[in-house]
C-alpha cells in the first residue's frame, strides 16, 4: 500500500508539474525554432560538401556517370537505374535543403549593422548559393530559380529557363566580387569550413565558378562565355593545390569522411575502379595509379568490368588514402581549374596563357596532389605533350582532365558532356546519363510546373529522361 501511495504522489507532483509548465510542451528542443545562424551556415557548408562527395548509390552515382569505378554484387547503379533508389529525388532535396538554409543565414545576416561584416557574410552565402544553383542547372535543366526556397509564398514554384538562371548566376558573382573589394573582414570566421573566414578564398571560389560557366556556355553563348571566362580568370581563380577548395572530414564522429563511411564503417564492398579507366592509365604507366587504386592478386592494375558482377577480391581496390575517415573534401582544386583554362585558352578566350601551359600544369598539380614523385611527374608529362598527343584538343585535354578528376564524379561529367572527348558505351538497355530526370516527387507535388518545363525543352513531359540534353550540351 505505501508503494501504491507513493507512485500515486509522484504522479500527482509529476501533473502538477506539468500543469504549471504545460507552455514547455509547445517546444520541440531536438529541432529548435530558432538556430545559431553561424551553426545553420557550417552545416549548410558541411551538406554540400557530404552530397558532392559521398559514393552512397541513394544518393550520390556520378562516378558511374564516366565510368571510373564500377559495382561488384548489385549492379543497378552501374547499369544507370536512376529510379531503384531515388537518386533524382535525393540529389535535389538535398542540395535545395542546403539553399533553404543559406537562405535562412541570410535574413539573419540582413540585420548586421556593421557594413564591412555583413558584406563578407552575405558574400560567402552567395558564392554556395551559386554554385549550388549551377549544379542543379547542369544536373537537371531548367530548375526552380526565382520562386525556389519560398515555400509558404510559392509552394509550386515555376520552373526558370536554364540560360536565363545561368546568366543571372554571373550577375550575381560580379555583384558578389565588387561587395568583396576592399573588405578584409573574416566572414563567418572559424565556423566557416570551407573558407576558414578567408575573403580571399571567397574570391577564388567565385571566380572558379564562373569560369566553370563560362565554359559551359561556350557553344551556345560565345560572346557571353568569353567575357564569363575572361573576367574569372583575370580576378584569380584556383591555380595551385595550396588554394584547393573544400573541408576536411574528422576522425570519427558525425562528421567523418562520407566515402569513410559508405566503404570501411558500413563493412560492405561495393566498388572496384572500373576497367574504362584502368585500361587507359595502365599502357602510359600513369604514376598516379599507386594513389588511386591497389593492386589485384596478379601484381597488376585491374579494373572490374564496368556494369558487370565483379568479385571483389579479383581486382584492384580503392586507394586506403581515399578511404580515410578524416579526408579532404574539395569543390574545387588546382587540376581541374588548370584543364578549365586550357580549354579556354584553346576556345582563343584570353586567360593568360596557352593552352600547352595549362595543359602541362594541370598534369603537375594532380600528380603532386597524389604525391608522385617528381621524376615521374616529369617523365609523364614530357610523353604526353599536347603538341604531339593524337586528337582534338577537346580529346587531348578531355583525357586528361577525366584522369585527373578521378573519385570527384561531377566533374569529370562535367568535362565529359562539355568535351565530349570519350565515348562511353552503354552497359545495358539504359543509355549513359546526359542529365538526371526530374524528382518522381516532383510529378505529384508540383506535376504541371514540372511538365511545362519539360515540353518547353524536349518537345513533351516525356523527354524528362536521362538521355536528354540541357541547354548547353550541343552535341
Amino acid at each position: 500500500m505505501k508503494k501504491i501511495i507513493f507512485s500515486l504522489f509522484i504522479a500527482s507532483v509529476a501533473l502538477t508539474s506539468c500543469g504549471r509548465e504545460i507552455t514547455s510542451l509547445n517546444s520541440d528542443e531536438k529541432n529548435p525554432e530558432n538556430v545559431n545562424p553561424d551553426f545553420l551556415f557550417a552545416s549548410a557548408e558541411v551538406g554540400l560538401v557530404t552530397q558532392m562527395t559521398t559514393p552512397s548509390v541513394n544518393l550520390n552515382i556520378f562516378r558511374f556517370f564516366t565510368q571510373q569505378w564500377t559495382e561488384t554484387q548489385y549492379t543497378d547503379e552501374s547499369v544507370y537505374n536512376l529510379p531503384k533508389r531515388r537518386v533524382p529525388d535525393n540529389n535535389w532535396n538535398i542540395l535545395y535543403a542546403q539553399l533553404t538554409k543559406l537562405e535562412q543565414v541570410r535574413s539573419a545576416s540582413n540585420s548586421i549593422t556593421d557594413a564591412s561584416v555583413k558584406a563578407g557574410k552575405i558574400a560567402t552565402i552567395e558564392a554556395l548559393e551559386i554554385y549550388i544553383y549551377s549544379v542543379l542547372v547542369d544536373t537537371y535543366g531548367d530548375i526552380p530559380y526565382s520562386q525556389a526556397v519560398q515555400v509558404d509564398k510559392y509552394p509550386t514554384p515555376v520552373y526558370d529557363d536554364a540560360k536565363t538562371i545561368y546568366a543571372d548566376l554571373i550577375k550575381r558573382s560580379d555583384a558578389a566580387l565588387a561587395l568583396l573589394n576592399g573588405n578584409t573582414t573574416s566572414g563567418f570566421g572559424s565556423v566557416d569550413a570551407i573558407f576558414g573566414g578567408d575573403m580571399n578564398k571567397v574570391k577564388m571560389f567565385l571566380n572558379s565558378t564562373k569560369l566553370r560557366m563560362g565554359l559551359n556556355l561556350a557553344d551556345v553563348d560565345n560572346t557571353l562565355a568569353k567575357t564569363t571566362v575572361e573576367s574569372a580568370a583575370s580576378s584569380g581563380v584556383v591555380l595551385n593545390n595550396s588554394q584547393n577548395l573544400g573541408l576536411k572530414f574528422t576522425s570519427s564522429g558525425q562528421f567523418t569522411s562520407p566515402i569513410f563511411i559508405e566503404m570501411v564503417s558500413s563493412g560492405r564492398f561495393d566498388f572496384v575502379p572500373a576497367n574504362t579507366l584502368v585500361d587507359v592509365m595502365n599502357p602510359a604507366a600513369d604514376p598516379r595509379r599507386a594513389s588511386y587504386f591497389t593492386t589485384a592478386p596478379s601484381g597488376q592494375y585491374v579494373g572490374g568490368l564496368y556494369g558487370k558482377q565483379n568479385v571483389y577480391a579479383n581486382f584492384s581496390h580503392v586507394n586506403p588514402s581515399i578511404l580515410k575517415a578524416d579526408n579532404y573534401a574539395y569543390l574545387f582544386d588546382a587540376s581541374e581549374v588548370n584543364f578549365m583554362l586550357a580549354e579556354a585558352a584553346a576556345r582563343n578566350f584570353n586567360v593568360g596563357g596557352t593552352a600547352a601551359v595549362y595543359f602541362s600544369n594541370g598534369i603537375k598539380a594532380s600528380m603532386d596532389f597524389w604525391g608522385v614523385a617528381a621524376a615521374d611527374r616529369d617523365a609523364y608529362v614530357a610523353a604526353n605533350n599536347f603538341a604531339t598527343l593524337p586528337g582534338t584538343w577537346k580529346q587531348k585535354i578531355g583525357m586528361e582532365a577525366w584522369i585527373a578528376t578521378y573519385n570527384r564524379g561531377f566533374e569529370a561529367w562535367e568535362f565529359s558532356r562539355r568535351l565530349d572527348f570519350k565515348v562511353f558505351e552503354k552497359p545495358g538497355s539504359r543509355v549513359v546519363p546526359t542529365r538526371i530526370y526530374y524528382p518522381i516527387n516532383e510529378g505529384s507535388v508540383n506535376g504541371a510546373n514540372r511538365a511545362n518545363a519539360s515540353t518547353k525543352q524536349w518537345g513533351s513531359v516525356n523527354g524528362d529522361v536521362q538521355g536528354s540534353k540541357i541547354f548547353w550540351d550541343t552535341l
